[in-house]
């Protein structure tokens, strides 16, 4: 046998009348195709131009290890093996639909009976697209079994979702029926083309057909039948493409590619000059997103990760990061001139999202953090905030907090001359008795005016000075880092005490600071630069653990400080996920000879406290209280202490303890290590 027998007829069977149908379908279904994508592109364009440039380098890696590797989906192996089965069944697939055209195309072109499409070559093809077919048919069962189970990683089980499940499972298996119906209806059959046992899957459905003693003519037009169903069902696949989830298989890896980097922990900044010129501030219309905003909604999976780890929708209130997401992509479509009038089209605040909806996000960030596409929901959200506090549409104990750090320099509203108050009796140095020290602590709202936070800077104080380390505080010259206005939507309050801080930083050459306050620590670390503020900002937890391997700290035998040895750790949100910080405390914690507890829902996947975003001043009165929920997953460990590294986590995890009257004792980590103090 010739290396070129080793090969099939491209169209077998096909008459020409169904060939003519194939290529006018493909050509109604590219014009379809096209001018949904059109359509969007024109969505996307109406929005804000986005100045940032793409660095080439860094697209190449992220599209690397999120959409090739696909690290974030492995993140829950279940779906990890359902996407990459279908994904790569799907590439392999399309590759040797794009090799057999070529054949047809080459040989066509080039009046040769065979274009390169035959021996060696063919067998190996022929193979791989068994495996990767199988491979597609068995992600996709394995994506129907996710969607059908009761697991609170579960994605969503609409009936679009199930049909797009069906369409391609249906394709599939067309392919593989027409390809045994071909082995088996050719001349000779199976005996005849022994070579084609390389498609193991067609071969055995030829062989299982030859056995049923099926008429030669009955078989070929079975086959005709069954590629005209695969054939319109391919076609309507790619017609369908921009109108449902399946677009993603195009504007994901976009959306990767252009997305630019950055620790979640850093808001976008609106500046003064911007808001006059635009005569906006925030997204009070859907033409005040940007374009990247707008291809990121469309470019979502509607996979559910988001809404299942936020912390919000697992409590009852309104929020769910994906329905934002979409909301927000169908408002944009529905109001673009491709899609008709602009009249009908629904307004953004109220009519497609509500306020109530923008306030219950803590801005924990979790969304962000396990998206696979890259999508910022936590930066779209403040965006859309921020309207409404330029709108005056905020009330309450937001507003009262707002307006105390404003006036006060502190959410509490209370006097600066009584931020020093807390060091009663410790005769703590400011920098004006010690203008050179190794590092500023940066005391924090909390740890100045709180009366249960200022025993955790206390205990910091007595860490300090037991290690030798020569430190001072800023005193009456700290003020609030702007952290809480920023979050709430209040970016000029932010900007106006960022600014005077980092003044008054800069003008005392502070090179390294120290905080207790995870949303201080963000702040100081990944906001202030882009005012000017570069300083060395390392958490309490960080310097703690810095001295205890260097030898600064002793620490007595756990039996002699009486603290508990069974300690659950709470993650901070502004700390370990927006921060990648998660070694740190639980370094310091064992070093107190604790034995960690981690709850289920820990390091990047944590559960919030609660308190981020502004919800620490804000009341909670839809669904279940977001504390009480974390409280219930830390108590189940039956610890003999719950350890936090925030005070605003301290505030919260306490308020659950009391509501619940627990017995577990809420402490930062400072006070565990500084009970051991030698």
């Amino acid at each position: 046998m010739q290396p070129t027998d080793v090969t099939r007829e491209i169209l077998w069977n096909i008459p020409l009348w169904a060939r003519v149908s194939m290529y006018t379908l493909f050509f109604a279904a590219a014009i379809a195709c096209g001018y949904g994508f059109w359509a969007r592109w024109q969505a996307w364009s109406r929005g804000r131009p986005d100045s940032k440039r793409v660095d080439l380098n860094g697209s190449a890696q992220r599209l690397w290890q999120q959409v090739i590797v696909q690290r974030k989906i492995w993140s829950v192996s279940t779906a990890g093996w359902s996407h990459s089965a279908v994904f790569w069944g799907f590439v392999v697939l399309f590759v040797g639909t794009c090799v057999v055209a070529l054949e047809d195309y080459g040989a066509w072109i080039f009046g040769v009976e065979h274009f390169f499409f035959f021996g060696t070559f063919y067998l190996v093809v022929s193979c791989a697209l068994e495996v990767f077919g199988l491979a597609f048919i068995g992600g996709l069962a394995l994506a129907a079994a996710r969607r059908a189970g009761n697991s609170s990683q579960r994605p969503l089980a609409r009936p679009i979702d199930q049909a797009v499940l069906w369409l391609l499972f249906v394709i599939a298996m067309t392919g593989f029926f027409t390809e045994g119906l071909r082995i088996a209806g050719v001349e000779g059959g199976r005996s005849a083309t022994s070579f084609e046992a390389w498609s193991f899957v067609g071969w055995a459905l030829a062989g299982l057909v030859e056995r049923s003693g099926i008429e030669t003519g009955v078989i070929r037009g079975t086959h005709l039948t069954v590629w005209m169903i695969h054939m319109v069902l391919s076609m309507g696949f790619v017609a369908a493409l921009p109108y449902c989830k399946l677009r993603h298989i195009f504007l994901a890896p976009l959306q990767i590619a252009i997305t630019q980097p950055r620790r979640v922990g850093h808001l976008e900044s609106v500046s003064m000059e911007e808001v006059e010129e635009t005569g906006t501030y925030g997204v009070g219309k859907i033409d005040d997103l940007t374009r990247r905003q707008l291809l990121s909604f469309d470019a979502c999976t509607e996979c559910a990760r988001c809404q299942n780890v936020c912390p919000a929708h697992a409590t009852g209130k309104p929020l769910s990061p994906m329905r934002v997401v979409l909301d927000l992509g169908r408002l944009a479509n529905r109001s673009t001139p491709a899609n008709g009038s602009t009249d009908s089209a629904p307004g953004l605040h109220g009519e497609t999202i509500s306020a109530e909806v923008l306030w219950s996000c803590t801005s924990c960030a979790a969304c962000v953090e396990e998206c696979p596409v890259s999508i910022d929901q936590l930066g779209t959200i403040v965006d859309l905030r921020r309207s409404l506090v330029g709108e005056g549409e905020i009330r309450g104990g937001a507003q009262a907090a707002l307006r105390s750090i404003g006036a006060a320099g502190n959410p509490w509203g209370l006097p600066q001359d009584e931020r020093m108050d807390w060091t009663e009796g410790l005769d703590v140095p400011t920098l004006e008795s010690e203008p050179d020290p190794d590092i500023v602590l940066w005391v924090g709202c909390a740890g100045s005016f709180d009366r249960r936070s200022q025993k955790v800077t206390r205990a910091l104080v007595r860490i300090l000075r037991h290690a030798g380390v020569r430190f001072a505080v800023l005193g009456k010259k700290e003020r609030c880092t702007g952290d809480p206005a920023r979050r709430m939507g209040d970016e000029f309050t932010f900007s106006e005490l960022a600014s005077a801080n980092v003044e008054t930083l800069n003008a005392n050459r502070v090179r390294r600071i120290v905080t207790a306050c995870p949303h201080c620590f963000n702040g100081l670390k990944n906001e202030y630069p882009e005012l000017g503020g570069e300083y060395k900002v390392v958490h309490h937890t960080q310097l703690i653990d810095e001295l205890t391997k260097s030898g600064a700290l002793h620490l007595k035998p756990l039996s002699d400080s009486g603290v508990s040895k069974k300690v659950a750790y709470h993650d901070a949100c502004y700390l370990g996920r927006q921060n990648g910080v998660f070694d740190a405390p639980r370094e310091a914690l064992k070093a107190s000879d604790a034995e960690v507890l981690d709850p289920v829902q820990s390091r990047e996947r944590g559960f919030c406290c609660g308190a981020g975003g502004g919800r620490m001043w804000m009341e909670e009165d839809l669904g279940t209280r977001i504390n009480e929920e974390r409280w219930k997953q830390l108590s189940v460990l039956q610890p003999d202490a719950v350890a936090v590294a925030c005070p605003f986590c301290m505030t919260m995890m306490t308020d659950a303890a009391g509501a619940q009257e627990s017995e577990i004792e809420v402490l930062d980590v400072a006070e565990i290590v500084a009970e051991r103090l030698a």
